[in-house]
């Protein structure tokens, strides 16, 4: 993984983003990058506190720029961090300020709810789906530094970025990596279409399960032969469903983050793929790396 030049934390002043802005902070001061904070106000909310308080949008921008600033700085990041409110949809502000400074990576928080503790908002799983960086997503109670880390294999391009993402995370915080690819028989395969199939184990084939154990060491071996004082292990497990096999392992090695590759294309295959790794985000007790593709391209809604 490249060392980060630019890192945008969203703000909306809550404990939880309070948090992702440290975890931010800390990794762009590891790799000597640049720091944005970033706001965006709903352009509702601007119109009537234009008329609330006979002011135009520049005076409003400039007060909640100040709020934003005091909320950084009693956050207790240090200096250095910069100070953006941006006005419209928070989506699309937040990808325009990615392209605006050239960020290789967006910070969110995830709080959940009574019912729901590890959902994410909706803001934040769009921005893991469609935003053109990779997106970290800090849990308020599962914040770095991360020392346990899964990173998710599937053998494609992307995977392999994403485990390059996890040993350059892992170098980072004196982490260990476990390297996991979940197989799935035809069978499996098809009792998953969909995503409905239970977590139930599929019928044990210990020669399919030796085969991609040797695919799994030759996929790795590039990627990991230079890894310095980080501990790899490699998991092979056979399952119907992908998706609760992965968070299993994750609730079993109580790891602090999930790194797993997104992508944006159409088409059954990368249609399922897409599921697992919108469910894991939403649903795993930890904080979430999920790492974009080479030449992402925003897909429309």
């Amino acid at each position: 993984m490249k060392k980060l030049h630019h890192v945008i934390a969203a703000i909306d002043f809550t404990s939880s983003c309070r948090i992702a802005l440290r975890e931010a902070v800390h990794r762009a001061s590891l790799d000597g990058a640049a720091i944005t904070a970033v706001h965006v106000m709903d352009e509702f909310l601007v119109h009537e506190l234009k008329s609330a308080l006979s002011a135009d949008q520049a005076t409003i921008r400039a007060e909640w720029v100040e709020r934003l600033k005091k909320f950084v700085d009693d956050a207790e990041v240090g200096a250095g961090v910069n100070a953006e409110v941006r006005i419209g949809n928070p989506f699309s502000e937040l990808v325009e300020a990615c392209r605006a400074h050239s960020a290789d990576l967006l910070v969110m928080g995830a709080k959940g709810s009574r019912n729901e503790p590890h959902r994410i908002g909706v803001i934040t799983a769009k921005c893991v789906r469609k935003a053109p960086v990779d997106v970290l997503v800090v849990r308020e109670d599962a914040q770095g530094p991360f020392k346990q880390i899964v990173a998710c294999v599937d053998f494609s391009e992307n995977s392999a970025k994403a485990v390059q993402c996890a040993l350059h995370v892992a170098q980072q915080d004196g982490g260990s990596l476990d390297c996991l690819h979940v197989y799935q028989s035809a069978l499996a395969m098809s009792l998953d279409y969909g995503g409905f199939a239970p977590s139930l184990p599929a019928t044990y084939d210990p020669e399919a399960v030796a085969t991609w154990r040797k695919d799994l060491a030759a996929f790795l071996e590039p990627l990991t032969r230079d890894a310095e004082n980080v501990t790899v292990a490699q998991h092979v497990t056979e399952r119907v469903n992908i998706r609760e096999a992965i968070l299993d392992h994750v609730n079993e090695v109580h790891a602090t983050l999930v790194v797993l590759g997104t992508n944006g294309k159409t088409g059954l295959r990368e249609m399922l793929i897409g599921t697992t790794a919108e469910k894991i985000v939403q649903h795993a007790p930890c904080s979430i790396l999920a790492v974009k593709p080479d030449g992402f391209v925003i897909a429309p809604d």
